[in-house]
């Protein structure tokens, strides 16, 4: 599909709409960050992101556009991701300090951390009581404590 016109992103829609075309866009956790700028949608048309700076792209957000027949839906990308488990929760206590203390991004759930899929990670990971499995999943870390999230 291409569209004739620049079609430029401008905020986010809290309800989704019931009409209008949706081009979607996917994105991984650290295209998710960039608020300004070209893009390329998974049909390949050509958008300008300029959304407010004090947002965050999550999957399954709805963009408005300059054009009212026109939106943008976010979807969250596959990622290769190492998923970290351990029997001893301070063990995993640990490991999230120490992958926090190296600035690796990392998701935190219940029982699990996940982080992306790094050699030099996955071989400092081997000094602690952890299991390692590489998987792929959308990843969704840790905003920073200075996010105010």
């Amino acid at each position: 599909m291409s569209i004739n016109k620049q079609i430029v992103v401008t905020d986010w829609i809290k309800v989704k709409p019931r009409g209008g075309l949706f081009l979607k866009l996917t994105l991984s956790s650290d295209e998710r960050r960039i608020l300004r700028g070209k893009r390329l949608t998974d049909c390949d048309q050509e958008i300008i992101f300029q959304l407010p700076r004090n947002g965050k792209l999550n999957d399954g957000d709805i963009l408005s556009t300059n054009d009212p027949n026109f939106y943008v839906e976010i979807i969250a990308k596959t990622e290769n991701l190492i998923e970290i488990s351990s029997n001893s929760k301070i063990e995993l206590i640990k490991t999230a300090y120490h992958l926090g203390n190296r600035h690796v991004e990392v998701e935190i759930q219940e029982d699990i951390l996940l982080t992306k899929g790094d050699y030099v990670i996955e071989n400092m990971l081997k000094n602690f009581i952890v299991n390692i499995v590489n998987t792929q999943k959308k990843f969704f870390p840790e905003r920073g404590a200075h996010s105010h999230e």
